[in-house]
């Protein structure tokens, strides 16, 4: 497994660094890996509460301004996370941001190593992994700060009772290729089109929670019989969102069912289209303030900017914003399919009938 990208902000060389294309394959994968099970710290002692100052937000500033430096981890896409922290140096010239950009399976055992011995590192962990949230919130502390209290954030459903803190929604939908279907797609019941059968469509994986998760939003949008139909298709499976992406550009297929808007395609001249559906699908990235964290202060800056609007322009491009009207959003958390509970049983029942209906991949 690839080891985790560090970006510094205000460190030119390396932040062009992070923008080849392997690194933005890399990226877009960890959003969309299957929420894997990994070794929880639960069972040990966590490390004693980070000392978080305990008067005004203005005291809080200050130390968080003495400590001078917030280190995050996450599985967000790269050109987001240095653009938010682009501004958060903006706002805060006295804190240094590092961010850890990796595949969240990896990221992860850190953070639980971290938390066993006391020796942090990571002062804020964003996560998709609900799971392991939940199964290490002995480890968090609570956000604080104005925007957590701010009405259009809706504390009550975003802040999590695992702890942690709803930060935006990595959205995948659907798109077609303009020069191989001439029609419009609204929603995934057009890919039913027979105009679109035989390899013309895109589909994601058939194992992994994640990837059932989808699954069942098209299932119970569309029907119960909505997936034999679709696989009545032929469709292709791809191993990821970006390489379904990159097929869907290039003309290999005429649609697909899993993949980032496609905003940046066609600003580049692909000719390529892409809808969102109501619900749309998506994963919530929820952030965790460490009780391991060497720069507890900051962290709680960061948390606070993370939610707000300057900071949601940086982090929510191409997704769900936990905030109404975010410029280069395109979508709300709200309107996005909260995942389903299934247990990892229901899981493996779930993939072997994917497997019957599309193969394995």
């Amino acid at each position: 497994m690839r080891s985790p990208i560090g970006t510094h902000a205000g460190t030119p060389g390396r932040r062009e660094v992070t923008r080849g294309r392997g690194l933005r394959r890399f990226a877009i994968a960890a959003a969309l890996v299957p929420a894997l099970a990994v070794g929880a710290c639960g069972g040990s002692s966590p490390a004693d509460s980070a000392a978080v100052a305990t008067g005004s937000w203005t005291d809080i500033v200050a130390a968080a301004e003495k400590e001078g430096k917030v280190t995050v981890y996450s599985g967000q896409g790269t050109d987001q996370l240095n653009e938010l922290a682009k501004r958060f140096q903006a706002k805060y010239p006295k804190i240094k941001v590092e961010m850890v950009r990796g595949v969240e399976t990896a990221l992860a055992p850190k953070v639980e190593a971290e938390a066993r011995t006391g020796k942090g590192i990571a002062d804020l962990f964003v996560s998709t992994d609900r799971p392991w949230l939940a199964a290490n919130k002995a480890n968090f502390l609570a956000p604080r700060g104005a925007n957590f209290d701010d009405p259009a954030y809706n504390r009550a459903e975003n802040v999590l009772d695992n702890g942690s803190f709803v930060v935006t929604a990595a959205i995948l939908t659907f798109g077609w290729n303009t020069e191989r279907y001439g029609k419009k797609l609204t929603d995934y019941a057009g890919l039913l089109d027979p105009a679109l059968a035989d390899g013309k469509i895109g589909l994601p994986p058939t194992k992994g929670a994640t990837f059932v998760d989808f699954y069942q939003y098209l299932e119970e949008n569309y029907g119960a019989d909505y997936l034999k139909k679709l696989a009545a298709q032929k469709p292709r499976l791809y191993p990821s969102a970006l390489p379904m992406a990159e097929a869907l550009s290039s003309g290999e297929i005429a649609a697909a069912t899993f993949v980032q808007p496609q905003v940046d395609e066609q600003k580049a001249g692909a000719p390529v289209e892409w809808g969102l559906a109501n619900p749309s699908w998506g994963a919530r990235f929820q952030g965790a303030l460490l009780k391991s964290a060497p720069h507890p202060n900051a962290a709680q800056l960061m948390a606070d900017f993370m939610i707000s609007k300057n900071g949601q322009e940086a982090i929510a491009r191409k997704a769900g914003a936990v905030l109404p009207d975010v410029p280069g959003s395109v979508d709300v958390t709200t309107n996005v399919r909260k995942p389903s509970t299934m247990t990892p049983d229901q899981i493996r029942e779930y993939e072997q009938k994917l497997s019957e209906l599309f193969g394995q991949s």
